[in-house]
């Protein structure tokens, strides 16, 4: 019978244990679920996104600004926004000057279109210049 309990009480503390394993991540949840930037449908940014300012007023460049929860502790734009862009079918430009810079702007290209995107305190940016 004491051995029926232990068992038990084994199995439960290994369920337990692949349960908390399981249901944490290595990334905030914020960056998980995505929708279109307004400014670029096409361009992922976190479904959680609150559009903070929107410029389409500028002749060279529109861009808009998120607020994502959780961003003000990242010193750095995390790896899965980075693999969901790469899936979304656009591909990070590696010619880029400032890439050694501690908050650099990345710049994508997908078809004939260019988005930048840098990661400033609490603020993800998408910039997308405009075509003369």
């Amino acid at each position: 019978m004491k051995r029926k309990v232990m068992s038990f009480a084994f199995c439960l503390f290994c369920t337990s244990l692949l349960l908390l394993t399981g249901c944490s991540s290595e990334e905030p949840s914020s960056w998980a679920v995505y929708d279109g930037a307004t400014i670029e449908e096409s361009f992922p940014v976190p479904k959680e996104a609150s559009k903070t300012d929107v410029t389409a007023n500028n002749t060279k460049m529109s861009y808009i600004r998120y607020s994502v929860p959780g961003l003000d502790s990242l010193d750095q734009i995390p790896t899965a926004y980075l693999d969901a862009i790469k899936a979304w079918g656009w591909t990070e430009q590696t010619d880029q000057e400032n890439l050694e810079e501690p908050n650099p702007i990345l710049i994508f290209s997908k078809g004939g279109t260019t988005v930048h995107l840098s990661l400033e305190g609490n603020y993800l940016t998408v910039l997308v210049p405009k075509e003369n």
